[in-house]
Parts: C-alpha cells; sequence; structure tokens
C-alpha cells in the first residue's frame, strides 16, 4: 500500500510513501521513482517545481514499528495519523507468548505484531480489521503451540 502525499512547491508530481516491508525500510518515491539519495546519510534530495533542491528525511514513529513521518525542508509532514494507543495494546496481546514460550513464543507474537499492525493501516473496514487482527493474534498462539510440540518431540521429548 502507498501513501500520497501533497507537498508544497511538487503541485503535479505525484509524491508517495511506500511503508517498510519486512526487510526493506520505507521508500520515498518521487513520480513512481525511487527518491535520490542526498548528500548525508538517511536524506533525500528532491527537487521542486521552482528547481530549488529540498532535503528529505525520515523520523521514525513508534519504536520505527508504525508508518514514518518526514521532514521536509524543516518541517514535519504526517504521512498517515498515529495509530490510537488502544490498537496498539490490542495488535501487542500476541507478544505475550514469550512469558510461556521465550524465544520461539516471542518470535511467533512478533510476528502476529507486525501483521496487525498491517491489518489496521488496510482499507478493511473497522470491525475487519479487529476480527481478522483477533484471527492473526490467535493463529500466532496455534503456530507457536505446533512449534513447541514439534520442537519437544523432535528433541525426544527431553527438556
Amino acid at each position: 500500500m502507498r501513501y500520497p502525499l501533497k507537498l508544497d512547491g511538487f503541485e503535479g508530481q505525484t509524491v508517495e510513501v511506500q511503508p517498510s516491508g519486512l526487510l526493506a525500510g520505507p521508500k520515498l518515491l518521487l513520480n513512481g521513482q525511487p527518491a535520490p539519495a542526498g548528500p548525508k546519510r538517511g536524506q533525500m534530495a528532491l527537487r521542486r517545481n521552482d528547481g530549488r533542491e529540498v532535503l528529505v528525511r525520515w523520523r521514525p514513529q513508534f519504536l520505527g514499528l508504525d508508518v514514518p513521518q518526514l521532514y521536509v525542508d524543516g518541517y514535519v509532514v504526517h504521512v498517515v495519523p498515529p495509530l490510537p494507543l488502544v490498537v496498539w495494546v490490542w495488535c501487542a496481546l500476541p507478544i505475550l507468548l514469550v512469558l510461556i514460550g521465550g524465544a520461539l513464543g516471542a518470535l511467533a507474537g512478533f510476528v502476529a505484531f507486525a501483521i496487525n499492525t498491517k491489518i489496521f493501516r488496510s482499507s478493511l473496514p473497522g470491525l475487519g480489521k479487529w476480527g481478522l487482527s483477533l484471527l492473526v493474534s490467535l493463529l500466532g498462539g496455534v503456530v507457536y503451540l505446533t512449534a513447541a510440540t514439534l520442537l519437544y518431540s523432535a528433541l525426544g521429548g527431553a527438556a
């Protein structure tokens, strides 16, 4: 999913943010192409309609787990509004698997958490988001129990 932006000085151009994936960070796209790198690490250089170069950089939100904001020429651009605290708590419930499952539980919980946050950024209707995230959280628990059972039996039942 891409988020379109309206930036002053870029009228008639398409500016979009493509959020991070599992292995790649977010991308800023100008007219469908990745934004050119700026002079410093983490910066991007965009050319406005009047020919002036504007430096842009990312500003992470919520520990880097949400769609980042942009600093554009000294001011903050909110790509999307932040998720409410209740949504973050709901999405993070699968992380409680770490309490019973250690590293394996944490892995299953964090994957379910990441999927849940993507669900709440999707275009599904409100109740659909809550229901689908509940299913993902439950599936995270099932995946953990299945993996733990298989690992336990593979080790010959010894702890």
